[in-house]
Order: C-alpha cells, then sequence, then structure tokens
C-alpha cells in the first residue's frame, strides 16, 4: 500500500473558510478514488491540519493526486498556508497516527 501523510499550517484565521472548502471537495474526491484503502483527517489547534491517505499503489495516488478538487487544492495551498509538509512510504499495513507524526516531524528535523 502506498501511504502519504501530510502536514499543513494555516497562515491566519482568515484563510480556514476557503482551507476548508477545499478540504471537504478533496474529501469528497478522495472516497470515490479507486484504490483507496483509508483516509483520516486530524488537527492540532485551529491552525495546523494533517491527512493520511492511503491507496493500493503510488499510481492510484498519482491520479488522485494530479486531478479533481485535489489538485484544485494543492494549486492554492500556497495562499492558505505558511508550512506545507509531506511524507510518503509502501508498508503493508495502515499506520498509526502516532507512527505517521513520528515519521514526518523526523523528516523535518523535529523531535516530538
Amino acid at each position: 500500500m502506498f501511504i502519504s501523510v501530510t502536514r499543513l499550517h494555516i497562515k491566519s484565521k482568515r484563510k480556514l473558510p476557503n482551507f476548508f472548502f477545499h478540504t471537504i471537495k478533496s474529501i469528497i474526491q478522495s472516497k470515490n478514488t479507486e484504490g483507496l484503502k483509508f483516509s483520516s483527517f486530524n488537527k492540532e489547534g485551529w491552525d495546523t491540519y494533517w491527512t493520511l491517505t492511503v491507496l493500493e499503489s503510488k499510481e492510484h495516488m498519482m491520479v488522485f493526486r494530479n486531478n479533481g478538487n485535489h489538485l484544485k487544492s494543492m494549486k492554492i495551498s500556497r495562499n492558505i498556508a505558511d508550512k506545507l509538509e509531506l511524507i510518503y512510504w509502501v508498508a503493508e499495513a495502515i499506520p498509526t497516527w502516532n507512527e505517521c507524526k513520528e515519521r514526518l516531524h523526523k523528516k523535518y528535523g523535529r523531535i516530538e
């Protein structure tokens, strides 16, 4: 399975409505994506949001990422967020949120 984890830090509270509008549309798209095994959304406070997406393969992830509402969300993300972080890997099982956060923090040099 192809695991993708993102962490996004919102620039300001004024950006939240636009963020949620695009997030909801992307979530709807993901639920209809071929190869989707699991998806989850998590938050830290009002300004930091995480996604965990698990698909059958990297190819399935690329189709999801490069089309529809998710593509639109990626294009406007720099306007909404001041930090965007991503990590991905291949695994046999769906990871826990703790594992996802540990891996991403390690990649970006943070001890958590």
